[in-house]
């Protein structure tokens, strides 16, 4: 039986070759704050996103255009039920009336939320 098992590391090893090689794609796998960056939008890009949100206001408007109107008939009914209390009536129409009408590319990417219902003053 030989004397010397544990293995002995030598500079210019392999063992510090590879210690090396991690350490390396270590560094190289971090994200950099200069390419975490948006990448710059391409004509492409932009069109496609206006074309978007142009289909989608042409689905999304009639139906916001009707719970605008419904919201304002119900509005109404409920003024003249309440015999002209706008306390009751003007919430029921700020958040039927109020809200997006339009699709825009911000909301198809995110940036901007897209709200059905008028915020509640």
């Amino acid at each position: 039986m030989r004397g010397n098992l544990v293995p002995v590391i030598r500079p210019g090893s392999r063992f510090r070759r590879l210690g090396a090689l991690l350490v390396a794609l270590a560094l190289l796998s971090a994200p950099l704050p200069g390419l975490a960056a948006e990448p710059p939008e391409s004509v492409a890009y932009s069109g496609l996103t206006g074309a978007g949100a142009a289909f989608c206001t042409l689905l999304y408007a009639p139906l916001k255009v009707a719970y605008a109107i419904g919201g304002t008939v119900i509005s109404g009914l409920a003024w003249a039920w309440t015999l002209g209390d706008t306390d009751v009536s003007g919430p029921i129409l700020r958040s039927a009336v109020r809200g997006d009408y339009v699709v825009s590319p911000a909301h198809l990417e995110g940036r901007r939320d897209l709200h059905f219902v008028g915020p509640q003053y």
